[in-house]
């Protein structure tokens, strides 16, 4: 393993353990990735124009009108550039990439149990029971296409990466997210419908995978209309017992439709009053802080509503189409993907994390702490299959 996949392993790891390790890893990966630039001037990857263009619009934003944030526009943006690290892979990488991944969420189920017993929330050593619920929602994904592969094999280890994959899918159903049980189901379809375009799922067994992940999502509904107000006026509404008004629909949202009305409105004045700078790169990361809230409390930073709304306001409609240019790639590389041999499935998983992120991002904003991560694994994932004949 050469310095680079140590590096990786290393970054992996301090995602989970602690965000400030993490980011400072983050630095020292795109500092080498400058490094590198500037020796052969050459950068690779199919998200590669839009990736620059979201970071560059995001500083320039900010120096221009948010000057507050100057800081975190290095981090929303500039560290995305991590796209870009240049790492040598083989199967054998990819094998031991999803393996510890699988790993850490074995290891991480004593921390979140544990803190449920204390806290009454499923919570991992940072963050929140929203970054469980993204954590497990990939290693179910991950875990099950390790299955698959080694059903494919005939190989019994394949009952274990089953259970595994059904004990995340419920961990992520108990964090009652939404956002990264929406990227799940999104995701696993889709995965379906990849294994089943590339001769790898016969008719049967797709429909039966199709049915199987439908109970699981129906009975994890009825569990969250038990447990979860938002469900439980969510389905007062569809029963007719509550009407649809702004507060019901405010309280299943999450605050978002306010918060979407307020985002709206800004939008409106910017166009009313000719802001067409703004109009063109935002107001700069966070630019909350700074800017009007009627609806929603004003030490939110960020618009967190619908993505579309949440990035024009902050990179405007340059930021915006090349978010978007992200969505359309990843998806488009994802469900285009030639499988020539079972393994293949394994190194599916590499894609996986970016893709959950996005889904669940429609209803938040495109940036997360670990964004840098996902779209590493992202780009192993395509570097795999494009030279997976070489990289034995």
């Amino acid at each position: 393993m050469d310095l680079k996949q140590k590096y990786l392993f290393l970054l992996v790891s301090s995602a989970f353990i602690s965000i400030s390790v993490f980011e400072i890893l983050v630095v020292i990966g795109v500092l080498w990735t400058f490094y590198e630039f500037f020796k052969d001037r050459k950068i690779e990857g199919i998200l590669k124009f839009p990736v620059l263009v979201f970071g560059s619009v995001s500083i320039l934003s900010t120096l221009i009108y948010a000057q507050k944030m100057v800081v975190k526009s290095i981090e929303e943006g500039i560290f995305q550039f991590l796209y870009f690290f240049k790492i040598k892979i083989n199967k054998d990488f990819v094998y031991r990439s999803i393996s510890f991944f699988i790993l850490i969420g074995i290891l991480l189920l004593p921390v979140i149990f544990y803190k449920y017993y204390k806290f009454s929330e499923f919570i991992p050593v940072w963050g929140s029971t929203f970054e469980t619920g993204q954590f497990y929602g990939m290693f179910a994904v991950m875990s099950a296409f390790l299955s698959f592969y080694f059903y494919l094999k005939k190989d019994k280890k394949f009952i274990l990466f089953a259970v595994l994959s059904l004990l995340f899918f419920i961990i992520l159903v108990l964090t009652h997210r939404r956002s990264p049980l929406l990227g799940f189901i999104i995701a696993s379809y889709l995965s379906f419908v990849v294994l089943y375009m590339n001769g790898y799922m016969k008719k049967l067994l797709f429909w039966g995978a199709n049915i199987f992940l439908s109970v699981l999502i129906v009975g994890g509904y009825f569990y969250l209309s038990k447990t979860d107000t938002r469900f439980q006026i969510l389905n007062d509404i569809i029963s007719g017992k509550k009407e649809i008004n702004f507060h019901t629909l405010n309280r299943i949202s999450s605050s978002r439709v306010g918060i979407g009305l307020d985002a709206i409105e800004i939008i409106r004045n910017d166009i009313k009053q000719g802001n067409w700078l703004n109009i063109l790169i935002g107001h700069g990361v966070r630019s909350g802080y700074y800017l009007p809230h009627k609806y929603n409390q004003k030490s939110w930073h960020k618009y967190e509503s619908i993505f579309i709304l949440s990035e024009f306001i902050e990179k405007g409609i340059i930021g915006l189409i090349a978010v978007l240019g992200i969505f359309f790639l990843a998806f488009k590389r994802f469900v285009t993907v030639k499988i020539k041999e079972p393994f293949d499935i394994v190194a599916l998983g590499l894609f996986v994390p970016l893709l959950i992120h996005l889904i669940g991002s429609v209803f938040t904003f495109f940036w997360d702490a670990l964004l840098p991560m996902y779209l590493l694994l992202f780009k192993i994932g395509e570097i795999y299959f494009k030279t997976r004949h070489t990289s034995q």
